[in-house]
C-alpha cells in the first residue's frame, strides 16, 4: 500500500484554559490580527490569510485533553491512511471519529509525535 498523500494542513490547534478562551480570541483577533471564521461551545477557528475552503486555520480549544500545537493533516481517505499508518507501527491513539464532515483519527509514531489525520468526504 502506498503512503497516504498528506495533502495540506487543515488546522493547527492550540489548547487555552476555558476561563481563558475570551483573552486568548482578544489576542488572537487585535494583537494576531486573524479573523475569526467560526465558532462554537469551546472552540473557535480563525483563518489565515491564504485560508481556501476551511483549509490553513488555527484553531484555539478548551480541550485540554489534546497535544497543544496538534497539526491535522488533511488525507483524501482518512480510513486508509489509519491502516498505512499502523502497518508502519504508528499507534492509532484516538478515533477514527465521524465528524459530520469527514473522519478524523490521532496517530502517534514511535518517537512520540502526535499527529491527525482527517478526510472531508
Amino acid at each position: 500500500m502506498d503512503a497516504p498523500d498528506l495533502q495540506a494542513i487543515d488546522c493547527i490547534l492550540y489548547t487555552v484554559p476555558d476561563a481563558e478562551l475570551d483573552a486568548a480570541k482578544e489576542e488572537f483577533e487585535t494583537v494576531l490580527g486573524l479573523d475569526r471564521v467560526w465558532e462554537r461551545d469551546g472552540q473557535v477557528g480563525y483563518k489565515l490569510e491564504q485560508h481556501a475552503d476551511g483549509v490553513g486555520e488555527i484553531v484555539l480549544s478548551t480541550d485540554t485533553d489534546v497535544p497543544d500545537g496538534l497539526v491535522h493533516y488533511l488525507v483524501e481517505d482518512a480510513e486508509r491512511a489509519i491502516e498505512y499508518y499502523a502497518d508502519h507501527d504508528y499507534e492509532v491513539v484516538h478515533g477514527p471519529i465521524d465528524i459530520g464532515v469527514g473522519t478524523v483519527a490521532t496517530v502517534q509514531n514511535s518517537w512520540g509525535h502526535e499527529f491527525e489525520i482527517m478526510d472531508l468526504e
